[in-house]
């Protein structure tokens, strides 16, 4: 079966969606968009990314008609918005970075509160996705804090500062983590049965420290966009962490002994890229 000319690479923040776009984005079938729901607030530096955000989309789409906006167009104004990213891309296949907090940005006029009417448009479509987890949440939010206080969200082509020490309130992350795993479970069940799905996991994307991806889950991912092999595979993308747990987490022993027991026991074994 042919692959589905677009795909939705669907993830969480902090996930490594740019590391992997990266990779994608070298085969010459295959062409990528980054984050299209973000609200910038000024243009990229990207003139095709620029073109591509959905609501630099949204502006000339509406104008002079906001009710061509409205949710009860929303299945219509994704077909449009997908004819338009065909326009701004110049290869067979197409990548698109969409986060799980953008999903509700297309949406319909009544919906149960759950599952983003998003997904059913996809589906219903064919739409190809591409689900980038990352079960390492201890990693995900570190990466996030980090973000934050730095106010450097990616590195791309250039070293990265050195890492921080982070304090983590484990009452804090423990009831965010547990939101974070039902999100990914909502996901899950969703495109359960759907047959464009693949889910691929970040820790075995990269498992080395320099950014290159390993070989085996990038020969699933080439087989299952129906591509040749031709890939650069070290990402483009600097890690802004590089200390191991026990040394980038300040109170590691409250942390430790919090998380003991409890369904995120697993993220104190660090994930393979810090632990060589």
């Amino acid at each position: 079966m042919p692959h589905p000319e677009f795909t939705v690479l669907l993830a969480r923040q902090r996930s490594g969606t740019n590391a992997l776009l990266s990779v994608l984005e070298t085969n010459p079938d295959i062409f990528c968009f980054d984050e299209v729901f973000r609200l910038d607030e000024g243009p990229r530096h990207d003139p095709v990314q620029q073109r591509a955000n959905y609501f630099t989309f949204l502006t000339t789409y509406a104008a002079g008609d906001v009710t061509r906006i409205f949710p009860d167009r929303h299945e219509q104004v994704l077909v449009d918005y997908l004819a338009h990213l065909r326009g701004v891309a110049d290869k067979r296949l197409v990548v698109v970075d969409v986060k799980y907090n953008s999903t509700h940005h297309l949406s319909g006029l009544w919906q149960p509160i759950g599952e983003p009417a998003l997904f059913g448009m996809l589906m219903a479509r064919e739409i190809a996705v591409l689900h980038l987890t990352r079960r390492n949440y201890l990693r995900c939010l570190l990466s996030t804090m980090k973000a934050w206080q730095s106010k450097e969200y990616y590195m791309r082509n250039r070293e990265a500062s050195p890492d921080r020490r982070i304090t983590l309130p484990p009452t804090w992350a423990l009831p965010l983590m547990t939101q974070w795993h039902t999100e990914d479970a909502i996901v899950e069940r969703a495109f359960a049965d759907y047959t464009h799905y693949h889910q691929v996991e970040y820790a075995d994307l990269f498992p080395d420290a320099g950014g290159a991806m390993a070989s085996g889950p990038l020969e699933q991912l080439r087989q299952w966009f129906g591509v040749g092999p031709s890939f650069t595979t070290r990402a483009a993308y600097s890690k802004q962490s590089s200390l191991p747990l026990s040394e980038t987490i300040e109170n590691i022993d409250e942390v430790a002994a919090a998380f003991r027991g409890t369904p995120f026991e697993h993220c104190l074994e660090d994930e393979p890229a810090y632990r060589t």
